[in-house]
Formats: C-alpha cells, sequence, structure tokens
C-alpha cells in the first residue's frame, strides 16, 4: 500500500499596517476571499485570514492583515489569474488599505 502525500502549497497576502491605514476586515472576510476561493476552485484546499491586534506596551504589528490561500498546485494558482473575473476582484482588494 502506498501512503504517498500531496504536496499543498501556502500563497500568502499581507497587508501592511502604515500609520493612518485602515483595512475592511468584514468585506475582505465575508465577500472577496470566498469571491478568490471560488476563482480558485477545487484548486484552493482551504484559506483563511487573520486580523493582527496591537499589544499594549508592544511595537505596532507590521501587518494589519494577513491572509492565507493553501492551493494543490501553484501552476493553476497562477492560471487562475486569467479568470474574467480577477480584474474587478483585484481592483477591490487593492483598495481595502
Amino acid at each position: 500500500m502506498s501512503n504517498s502525500l500531496v504536496p499543498i502549497f501556502c500563497a500568502t497576502v499581507l497587508y501592511p499596517n502604515k500609520e493612518g491605514s485602515t483595512f475592511d476586515f468584514q468585506l475582505w472576510a465575508d465577500k472577496l476571499m470566498p469571491e478568490y476561493a471560488e476563482i480558485l476552485g477545487d484548486n484552493c484546499v482551504k484559506y483563511e485570514i487573520r486580523k493582527v491586534v496591537a499589544t499594549p506596551n508592544a511595537p505596532t504589528p507590521n501587518f494589519i492583515c494577513s491572509a492565507n490561500f493553501w492551493i494543490k498546485s501553484p501552476e493553476k494558482l497562477g492560471a487562475s489569474m486569467a479568470d474574467p473575473r480577477i480584474p474587478e476582484l483585484m481592483n477591490q482588494i487593492s483598495s481595502l488599505t
């Protein structure tokens, strides 16, 4: 019996925490991430989002949010960028900060 493992890759998106910056976490979590995962199709195993919380008396975090998309194939990830929905979705994502 073969016990071969299928490699999984993690594509990570980091949003810088610039002074005075804001981030629409709900829009990203509730609408944009699921839309992107839909475009990725069965290549997307799972996705997750992390909201950075500042710790009192600690340095300001470098990022306001991180998002991870766990995928089976980097090549399929690249190919998904040709989807006609991508330009509008990327425009919305870039307007989050």
